[in-house]
């Protein structure tokens, strides 16, 4: 009676010690109590997950399969010997363990789960998104479960679903760094899959990412697999306000008039008779509006809700755009000092240093749009998108400044259009743009694609650009 007693509290206190994370010594505890009673189950089965928890994972297949001789009836067991087989590769081995588990007890959502990742590796990806499935309607908030199905859909090339069930697990469990990195490389996998057909349709040829080379696959390459945090910031027109403020001061910031969550919101008796109105959300839509010759307030709210109803990245997949909270936003129409609308120029940077400077007159998506472009010296260069009828002079004054305050915003960026408006009170940046045309720009002369890719290099010459003619 003795001897049971030292065996039971020695046994006791490797049990603690495994509790508590002491796994080699709870080890060195269990292997005596198996020496003085070789058929016992508690040890044999515990000395077999701390086995498997330290490594050896043969040995706990040798302590398991002897502890399911002497009882088979614990579905724990088989699912420890099912992780163990799954872990020397002996798969098939592994799936019957977790169908053992499962007949034993069949409302338990683990060996599922198990059972999904043995499945996976079998590339029996219909079955193992299956086995996910039953473990998900076993238990609703089950983190590992949805990331797990969401690396079996994306491997079957069904993205969308995969990003659903990544988001779903890290909604459950924001501090789960796989499924993290599990929705980066689904969201790479849905861009890279539309933008290389998008690209081909329109070049002809596919696309050169390892490395990029060109201007175009620059863009394509930072669309598919820059996950730096900041692009959120700048692709949000309200949250690049504080950026741009902390880096150049307020005075380059175009005002703010309002901001609604919905059109029906917006305080229309309180707005300048000119200005523009748009999302803050997306690239591209906005409305200029002139009260003094009427407003179809009608009509301009239901286009703002056809731009609050959806998430841009769903149609650019640019990935600071994924997510972005909706607004809408109001700011004053900006006049240029004689007048007219201000001018948009866009400066390109790359490394934080200005290369190209774009100055465009005329309404946007109109045949009045054209432009000039220099590079940042000032030098005219052969740049064509638009063929202007006219020249434009731009001074140094105005160059030296829009430079200056380019490169200082776009610091820490590999590449970052600055947008400013050459308005009659100063330079305004309406908007910083990381991905110029969405890599599907048509250069003239098309050789120039290839040329302006040189550009992210810190010691491209921009002599590489000729002088325009």
């Amino acid at each position: 009676m003795g001897a049971e007693n030292d065996i039971n509290e020695k046994f006791q206190r490797a049990i603690n010690l495994h509790n508590q994370g002491k796994i080699f010594d709870a080890k060195k505890i269990y292997e005596y109590v198996i020496i003085v009673d070789p058929n016992h189950f508690d040890a044999l089965q515990l000395l077999g997950l701390a086995s498997y928890q330290v490594g050896q994972f043969d040995r706990a297949v040798e302590l398991l399969l002897k502890a399911i001789a002497i009882n088979d009836r614990f579905a724990f067991v088989h699912k420890n010997l099912g992780n163990a087989f799954e872990r020397l590769n002996r798969l098939d081995s592994a799936v019957a363990s977790y169908d053992r588990a499962i007949s034993l007890e069949p409302a338990e959502a683990a060996p599922y789960n198990d059972r999904g990742d043995a499945l996976k590796k079998l590339n029996r990806l219909d079955d193992a998104i299956a086995s996910y499935n039953k473990a998900i309607s076993l238990k609703h908030d089950y983190a590992e479960a949805y990331n797990n199905l969401g690396v079996a859909l994306n491997e079957l090339k069904r993205h969308v679903e995969a990003l659903a069930n990544f988001e779903k697990a890290i909604r459950l469990k924001p501090d789960f760094p796989q499924a993290h990195h599990n929705c980066d490389i689904a969201l790479a996998d849905a861009a890279q899959w539309y933008l290389l057909f998008r690209y081909k349709a329109i070049f002809g040829v596919l696309p050169r990412l390892n490395p990029p080379i060109s201007f175009n696959e620059h863009i394509l390459h930072r669309i598919i697999y820059d996950r730096d945090p900041k692009l959120r910031i700048v692709c949000d027109k309200l949250a690049v306000r504080r950026l741009i403020e902390e880096r150049v001061g307020v005075k380059y910031v175009v005002p703010l008039l309002g901001v609604w969550e919905h059109p029906s919101e917006i305080t229309w008796d309180t707005l300048p008779q000119k200005f523009v109105l748009k999302p803050n959300h997306s690239s591209g839509p906005f409305a200029i509006v002139d009260q003094s010759i009427g407003v179809n307030k009608e009509q301009l709210t239901a286009k703002a809700e056809q731009w609050l109803s959806y998430d841009y990245f769903d149609r650019s997949l640019e990935w600071g755009y994924r997510g972005i909270p909706r607004r809408l936003l109001a700011e004053p129409f900006l006049y240029s000092s004689n007048g007219d609308a201000a001018p948009d120029v866009y400066v390109y940077t790359f490394s934080g240093k200005a290369a190209l400077i774009n100055v465009l007159v005329g309404a946007k998506h109109t045949p009045d749009r054209r432009g000039w472009w220099f590079d940042a010296t000032g030098r005219r260069v052969a740049v064509k998108r638009t063929e202007p009828p006219a020249e434009f002079k731009l001074s140094d004054g105005d160059r030296q400044e829009m430079v200056g305050i380019a490169e200082q915003v776009s610091q820490d960026f590999s590449s970052l259009r600055v947008d400013f408006f050459m308005a009659g009170n100063g330079l305004k940046i309406g908007e910083l743009t990381p991905y110029a045309f969405g890599g599907m720009a048509k250069w003239q002369p098309p050789e120039l694609d290839e040329k302006l890719g040189q550009l992210w290099d810190p010691n491209c010459d921009l002599s590489i650009i000729p002088d325009y003619k």
